[in-house]
């Protein structure tokens, strides 16, 4: 198999599917997790944009650009937001949704009326690039403890996904606007193209096994609090066990010396 760019695209859409149908699969195990819910939608999105980047190279239309652009920025938005869900934040996805229809619009302009790369490459930067320094930062927050190992591996992705971020901008303004791979069609970029790759991979299952070990941190806390509500429970129960027989002796006895005879009628005439 040689690993050129076509088949780092056929190996992106076929992994981003496998791990949306992962996702979903989790959203009906852990109804409770609204953040699996996102994740899924968001990989069947990053998916759809790898199959329009491979149909692209076979019809070369401009809406396929488009979308394709349009599904990696929702795709990247929809990461952010299940995060901040499963954090217990409030995901802005009206905000998301009014964003991501500015940059169809802006960008379906930009290929309808022949914009120059380096605009292009800086409309990609402005939108995408504020949502992976968004997934950084709450990957980052010290917010849970005992999550080490997932944070880090979340963190490594996230990095190499907001560096990835940057790159048409810079391979425009390094005049290899053909080396892009949003603005136009990549042939010589698999080594950058498995960077990517590797960036979101790492991402993607990093944000799973970080879910699950909030979960695993969060039941153990519950777990704790209900062993110790029982114990507290239990010795209330042996306590109050303990102060029953003086009571009912304590009653028997004041109920005896409180007996009090009754006195005779006395006439008065």
């Amino acid at each position: 198999m040689t690993f050129d760019v076509a088949t780092f695209t056929s190996l992106w859409l076929i992994t981003f599917l496998c791990c949306a149908l992962i996702t979903t699969a989790l959203s009906r195990m852990f109804a409770q997790v609204a953040a699996f819910r996102f994740w899924a939608v968001a990989f069947f999105l990053n998916a759809a944009s790898a199959a329009c980047v491979v149909a692209h190279v076979t019809w070369q239309n401009d809406t396929l650009l488009v979308l394709a652009a349009t599904f990696a920025l929702q795709y990247r938005l929809l990461i952010w937001m299940g995060l901040r869900k499963l954090l217990g934040v409030v995901a802005p996805w009206r905000t998301g949704l009014a964003l991501t229809l500015l940059f169809c619009a802006l960008h379906a302009s930009a290929l309808a009326f022949p914009a120059p790369v380096l605009l292009r490459a800086i409309l990609l930067a402005l939108f995408f690039l504020p949502c992976r320094i968004g997934t950084l930062y709450e990957v980052w927050r010290p917010r849970r403890a005992n999550v080490g190992p997932a944070r880090s591996i979340a963190m490594i992705g996230g990095a190499i996904a907001s560096v990835n971020t940057i790159v048409p901008f810079v391979l425009a303004l390094l005049d290899r606007s053909n080396l892009s791979l949003l603005l136009g069609n990549p042939r010589t970029t698999s080594a950058l193209y498995a960077i990517v790759f590797a960036g979101d991979l790492l991402l993607a299952s990093g944000l799973i096994v970080f879910a699950f070990k909030l979960l695993s941190v969060e039941r153990n806390m519950l777990a704790t609090l209900d062993r110790s509500a029982s114990a507290q429970l239990a010795a209330s129960r042996a306590l109050r066990a303990l102060r029953r027989p003086r009571d009912t002796l304590a009653h028997v006895y004041g109920h005896h010396e409180g007996i009090t005879h009754p006195q005779p009628l006395t006439w008065t005439i």
